[in-house]
């Protein structure tokens, strides 16, 4: 067998794995972009709620707002942010000069082949009157 024959049978075996590799590169970056299509409004609006909800609190804590208030308030800014919240899910509590708030809620992710509930769980204080 020559040289020639051997260089050919090589280059024959080899045929096609980069084109598979890079197909599956492909493939895999586009499950990422999909997954970070799904998972990225949620944890936006989270975050953004997060933001807001620190900034309630204070203000509740400063002008000596009621927990009713506050719940609503909340759920206000649930409804802005585009977050489906009720009004069990959003816990008021006063001790120690101070309002705890805590909110728990859950977002439903839908990757086409599963389901995945993502819990999400915000607690925010502030101490009560002005300084």
């Amino acid at each position: 067998m020559t040289t020639r024959a051997v260089c050919s049978i090589r280059r024959r075996s080899e045929a096609g794995k980069g084109t598979v590799g890079c197909m599956l590169a492909l493939l895999m970056v586009a499950v990422v972009i999909f997954i970070g299509i799904r998972i990225g409004p949620p944890f936006y609006s989270n975050k953004s709620f997060e933001t807001d909800i620190n900034t309630e609190v204070s203000r509740a804590g400063a002008h000596f707002v009621d927990d009713e208030t506050l719940a609503n308030n909340v759920i206000d800014l649930a409804r802005k942010n585009e977050i489906k919240l009720t009004r069990n899910q959003i816990k008021v509590e006063r001790f120690a000069g101070q309002i705890h708030l805590t909110i728990q809620y859950t977002v439903p992710l839908d990757f086409i082949v599963m389901q995945k509930d993502w819990n999400f769980e915000i607690k925010s204080s502030s101490f009560v009157g002005r300084l």
